[in-house]
């Protein structure tokens, strides 16, 4: 097997996986809307979100719950496109910032730094996913099995 045959497996490996993991996390916005809001009052201490927050946006009032079906609408448009290798500067990079903000939030409302307690010692594989994304977006044009890959080995 070829070093590149092995680099593109092990590259869709990582794609797929960390796929997988953020698909969960934006699947939890339709499943249990209100976590986001516990996640942004908890994790990042936006203490002044409460549940009946709302926006009015274009004459039209969202509730919290719009907004987390919003936003995980999104999240998972753009986790489909990054597990597919759909645009791949752009959507790994997206993808990369995304997480980035998160975790840098975590760390900022002190979560991060409270890893011997429970559940904040689990935001510490964030910081392994992180690490991930980051590689992977440096790899991005090696990551052959993908849509932009499949185009690119067809249209030479």
């Amino acid at each position: 097997m070829s070093v590149t045959h092995r680099l593109n497996i092990s590259l869709m490996i990582m794609r797929l996986s960390i796929g997988a993991f953020l698909a969960i996390w934006a699947s939890l916005k339709f499943y249990r809307p209100e976590w986001m809001g516990n996640v942004f009052r908890g994790t990042y201490k936006m203490i002044w979100l409460k549940k009946d927050v709302g926006i009015e946006f274009l004459g039209m009032e969202f509730g919290f719950l719009d907004i987390a079906y919003a936003v995980g609408s999104l999240q998972m448009l753009i986790v489909c496109l990054f597990i597919l290798g759909l645009w791949r500067t752009p959507v790994y990079a997206f993808v990369t910032l995304m997480h980035g903000t998160g975790i840098t939030g975590a760390a900022l409302g002190g979560a991060l730094w409270r890893f011997t307690s429970y559940p904040q010692n689990l935001l510490w594989t964030s910081v392994a996913t992180l690490g991930a994304l980051v590689a992977l977006f440096i790899l991005r044009h090696h990551d052959g099995y993908t849509i932009d890959g499949f185009r690119k080995r067809h249209s030479s």
